[in-house]
């Protein structure tokens, strides 16, 4: 069995019908968590779910529908510790952001089966890019590229919470410093950095690294379901999302 955690603190969509929780924004009548919330229930093996986020705002569209609403306003890393606080840490977590509306219970199993398969305190899913435009091609993502092709990154996550919360801090400044890549050559050192940016590096490099940064034995899994890296962050996406999900 696995607990999951739906991170849904408040995100919006400039220029989106004014402000407002993209979580919450309907798409064929549906708010986007919810999609999440159906997919993650079909999937194999699942215990609690958790969601995290404004309380009040969420109670009106999920009522009953998890397990529990962790009311906070923190920051990404503030909410997932909420949430494997209230949760056992004897097992795995699956974190999942609210923003995922094509993601399917087949995607969660593929990602899931597949990370314990490697044993991995941390597992992160990553998409080649042929694949993810084969299935959404109207879908702008941001691509990393490396020896073995070039990849997206998803938006689910495969956690040990036993070893986590001690790495926190780490954590915090990583996602501080991914869009100031100065910065991050100073964290990562400027070597590892330029290697990076021409592309020569290759995923067990990077495993390698980031795990020797963490302290933890991370992974990445090559998934062939773009649906979990495809969310929505633009007004463009909501229409594209809303003609994909009605097929």
């Amino acid at each position: 069995m696995i607990n999951v955690i739906i991170l849904a603190g408040f995100q919006e969509i400039k220029n989106y019908k004014g402000d407002g929780n993209k979580a919450l924004i309907q798409i064929n009548g549906k708010a986007i968590i919810e999609y999440v919330i159906e997919a993650v229930k079909g999937a194999d093996n699942i215990d609690k779910i958790v969601v995290v986020g404004n309380k009040s705002e969420l109670e009106m569209h999920l009522k009953d529908r998890v397990d529990t609403i962790i009311d906070t306003n923190g920051t990404i890393i503030e909410n997932l510790v909420a949430g494997i606080k209230y949760l056992s840490t004897e097992k795995h977590v699956l974190v999942c952001s609210s923003d995922i509306p094509f993601i399917t219970a087949e995607a969660i199993n593929d990602f899931v089966n597949k990370s314990r398969e490697l044993g991995a305190d941390l597992c992160y899913p990553i998409v080649e890019k042929g694949v993810n435009d084969r299935k959404f091609p109207e879908m702008e993502r941001t691509y990393v590229k490396v020896r073995e092709g070039a990849f997206t990154g998803g938006n689910i996550f495969y956690i040990n919470p036993k070893i986590i919360e001690s790495r926190l801090h780490i954590a915090e400044k990583l996602l501080e410093l991914r869009k100031k890549p100065l910065k991050m050559a100073g964290l990562l050192n400027s070597r590892f950095m330029l290697q990076l940016l021409m592309g020569t590096l290759s995923i067990n490099k990077i495993e390698k690294k980031f795990s020797s940064i963490m302290n933890i034995n991370a992974k990445a899994v090559i998934s062939q379901y773009p649906e979990v890296g495809s969310d929505i962050d633009k007004v463009g996406d909501v229409v594209v999302a809303a003609a994909y999900l009605d097929r």
